[in-house]
C-alpha cells in the first residue's frame, strides 16, 4: 500500500513539474524569480532550456543541460546569460548572474563548476571592497569538474581548465591551466633518455 501511494505521489509530482514548465509565467506570477529558479534546478534537457529562454537567457542550438543547474543573483530575469551552440552544462553547475556570463559555442562545463561574477563581504570589516565583473568563455573551451572561475575572467578559444582549478586571471587561447590559483600547464618533454635502459637478459 505504501509503495502504491509513493508511486502515485511521484507521478503527481512529475505531472505538476511538467505543468509548471509549460506555464513559467504562472510560476513567476505566484512565486517570483525565486520560484522560477527553484523549478529550473529540478529539471534538465529541453525543460531547462525552455525555462531559461522564457526568462530572457540567450541559448543556441543543441545545447545540453543536466539536472541541478543553480542560477544565483539573478535580478529580475536571466537576460545576463548567453550560451552558444552545442554546449554541455553538467550536473550542479552554479552560475552567478550579478554580472553577465557569456559562454561560446561547443563549450563543455563539467559537473559542479562555479562561475562567479561578484565579490560582496556583507557586513564584514575585512576591508575587501565589493566588486562585480562578467565572465566570458570562448568557443571550444573545456572546464573540468569542480573548477571555479572568478569575476572578470576571460577564457580564450579552445583553452582547457583542469578539474578543481581556481581561475583568477585571463586564460590565453589554446592553453591549459591547472591548480590553485590556476597556472599554465606545460607537459614535460619525454625523450628516450627519460627511461631506464632495459634490464640485461640473465639467460645470456
Amino acid at each position: 500500500m505504501h509503495s502504491f501511494v509513493f508511486r502515485v505521489g511521484l507521478k503527481l509530482l512529475t505531472l505538476a513539474r511538467a505543468a509548471a514548465v509549460r506555464n513559467v509565467a504562472a510560476v513567476r506570477a505566484s512565486r517570483g524569480i525565486d520560484g522560477v529558479l527553484w523549478l529550473l534546478e529540478t529539471v534538465h534537457g529541453e525543460d531547462a532550456i525552455a525555462i531559461l529562454r522564457a526568462e530572457g537567457a540567450s541559448l543556441g542550438l543543441r545545447t545540453r543541460i543536466l539536472r541541478g543547474l543553480v542560477v544565483h543573483n539573478a535580478s529580475s530575469d536571466l537576460s545576463q546569460l548567453s550560451i552558444g551552440d552545442d554546449c554541455h552544462i553538467g550536473r550542479q553547475v552554479l552560475l552567478d548572474l550579478a554580472s553577465p556570463i557569456r559562454i561560446g559555442d561547443r563549450v563543455t562545463i563539467s559537473m559542479r563548476v562555479v562561475l562567479v561574477t561578484h565579490t560582496n563581504v556583507g557586513d564584514s570589516r575585512c576591508g575587501l571592497p565589493s566588486s562585480s565583473a562578467g565572465v566570458d568563455i570562448g568557443d571550444d573551451v573545456y572546464i573540468g569538474a569542480g573548477a571555479t572561475i572568478l569575476p572578470g575572467v576571460r577564457i580564450g578559444k579552445a583553452a582547457i581548465v583542469g578539474a578543481g582549478a581556481v581561475v583568477t586571471r585571463d586564460v590565453d587561447p589554446g592553453t591549459t591551466v591547472v591548480g590553485i590559483p590556476a597556472k599554465v600547464h606545460t607537459p614535460l618533454a619525454v625523450s628516450e633518455s627519460s627511461f631506464p635502459p632495459p634490464a640485461a637478459d640473465s639467460n645470456g
